[in-house]
């Protein structure tokens, strides 16, 4: 016989027996009938092939293959009880673990400490794990179900829900020696004329937008994803470059930010896939960023 075929039922009925040493008080916790459990019970020694009763004691006890079965019947019950516990903890908010999806540098740097921190004080218990992805793969991990929700450029499909929008906008960097430090705003024919450095980032097809829109394109000469290693190549002005003004450190090293003409917004915000079932953690964390707004 297979474990899952062993019937919790008599189990429970064998545990009772062992503390109570009677089938009729056995059957009166249960609340059945005597002959239920007897038969029951003979119908499970026939299929084990041996017996789970001491029969013809003064007080019923079970065979050491009973006891096994009783045991079963314990365990069973302490890990539904477990069980239903961590259900009741996550319903109430207590406990859970939600999966946060981000773009990146403008989210890791200005927004996401502040946020996760709030949400900590009022949910300790609730755990958030952070995966980042460029924003061309975060949209695909929502699709998936990689992550539960996203903070990430805000999508025109009607299949997501948006909360908590915020404004970003492209700045350009120089080092203080570069000819484009003293002049701006500055335009895409102009840093079109020296070395460029390009993010990997998640900002990186509106820059390449930026560009289009003015029928030039940028000279590549790196093609860099960290920010704090596209400032060390500008500071050492081996090229200029464009990244999400929110992406900036806040440290100030030895560079120009500059005011782009014409200007590139973009907007973001908290993000997740319409009608799709989602742990109680990250449904507490969405309501938590309806309520408190980005910014």
């Amino acid at each position: 016989m297979a474990i899952a075929d062993l019937p919790l039922s008599v189990a429970r009925a064998l545990n009772l027996i062992r503390s109570l040493g009677s089938v009729s008080e056995a059957a009166r916790d249960l609340g059945v009938s005597q002959p239920a459990i007897s038969k029951s019970i003979a119908q499970l020694e026939k299929s084990l092939g041996t017996p789970l009763l001491r029969r013809g004691c003064r007080l019923l006890g079970l065979t050491e293959e009973g006891a096994v079965v009783a045991d079963y019947a314990q365990r069973a019950d302490l890990l539904q009880n477990q069980v239903l516990t961590r259900l009741d903890d996550a319903r109430s908010n207590r406990t859970g673990t939600g999966r946060l999806g981000s773009f990146g540098s403008s989210a890791s740097f200005q927004i996401l400490p502040r946020a996760l921190s709030d949400f900590a004080r009022a949910y300790p218990a609730i755990r958030l794990e952070i995966l980042e992805f460029p924003d061309a793969e975060l949209e695909q991990a929502l699709e998936d179900g990689i992550v539960d929700l996203a903070i990430m450029s805000a999508p025109d499909r009607d299949v997501f829900e948006i909360a908590s929008v915020t404004s970003d906008r492209l700045v350009g960097l120089a080092s203080e020696r570069h000819p484009l430090a003293s002049h701006e705003p500055v335009t895409p024919d102009e840093m079109a004329g020296y070395p460029f450095i390009l993010t990997k980032g998640g900002s990186a097809p509106l820059v390449e937008r930026w560009f289009a829109a003015a029928g030039t394109a940028p000279r590549v000469a790196h093609t860099i994803l960290q920010v704090n290693s596209i400032l060390a190549l500008v500071e050492a002005d081996l090229g200029v470059s464009i990244i999400a003004e929110m992406a900036l450190p806040k440290r100030q090293g030895q560079y120009r930010v500059l005011t782009l003409s014409p200007d590139a917004p973009r907007s973001f915000g908290f993000v997740r896939k319409s009608e799709t079932a989602r742990s109680f953690a990250a449904e507490q964390f969405w309501r938590f960023c309806c309520r408190n707004p980005i910014g």
